[in-house]
């Protein structure tokens, strides 16, 4: 049978975790059993952790995507480009966390990673391709991981690591002339056929020392009349 003096639960307060003047003990335990605990609990829990597709960029991760995409010849002009951020803002990030940057900036460059990761950056003019070059000899001399080594899962967390298969274990080489034969398919073939010696050497991975010294190497063999297998060519992968 109701109760007529009873204050209905539903009307009560909705934390109702705490009796009121106006509530019994009894009433107060109702109110409590009528909550869903686990999502109390759930909200009230102060090291939860975000789902992966909501969790925000961390400074960590922001300067492994900008070395990643120099990997990848972005150079810091062509980054700020993308970005909004000014270039020499972008290049003292390479060296250090951006621990200062807002989060609109650091998802502004989580954004532009995830836009441009696959993509070569701009190499029309000749400033652009010296710069694309410059990029990429300074994160091969730092040993950076490009893009593709990157798992979306690993690159924000403190432990992070990029595949190991990434790099090479051991030196390898490359004959000058098959070089130069992957050269000229690119051209034929890969839509670079008015692209310069920069852009080409971009495409292959090599540097444009390497790819000029493969040319001179293969017009050579090709004036002495030496078959490239007879000697002891090659050129670093």
């Amino acid at each position: 049978m109701t109760n007529p003096d009873r204050t209905p639960i539903d009307g009560g307060p909705a934390a109702g975790w705490r009796s009121g003047p106006g509530l019994s003990g009894l009433q107060s335990m109702q109110a409590a059993a009528s909550l869903n605990l686990d999502a109390a609990l759930d909200q009230s829990r102060p090291d939860q952790q975000p789902d992966d597709d909501t969790a925000e960029p961390t400074p960590l991760g922001v300067r492994r995507r900008l070395r990643a995409l120099t990997a990848r010849s972005w150079s810091p002009q062509a980054l700020a480009d993308q970005t909004g951020i000014p270039a020499p803002l972008i290049s003292s990030l390479l060296g250090k966390n951006p621990r200062d940057l807002s989060l609109d900036q650091r998802l502004a460059i989580a954004n532009a990673y995830d836009k441009i990761w696959d993509h070569d950056p701009p190499a029309l003019t000749r400033d652009q391709r010296e710069a694309c070059e410059s990029a990429r000899s300074r994160a091969a001399s730092r040993g950076w991981a490009p893009p593709q080594a990157w798992d979306d899962a690993q690159i924000d967390q403190p432990d992070g690591r990029p595949s190991p298969d990434w790099k090479p274990r051991n030196r390898t080489t490359r004959r000058a002339v098959d070089i130069v034969e992957d050269a000229q398919f690119v051209r034929d073939h890969g839509g670079y056929r008015d692209a310069d010696n920069t852009q080409i050497a971009m495409r292959l991975g090599v540097s444009r020392d390497q790819l000029d010294q493969a040319y001179c190497r293969t017009r050579r063999y090709a004036a002495r009349g030496v078959t490239p297998d007879t000697e002891a060519e090659a050129e670093p992968g």
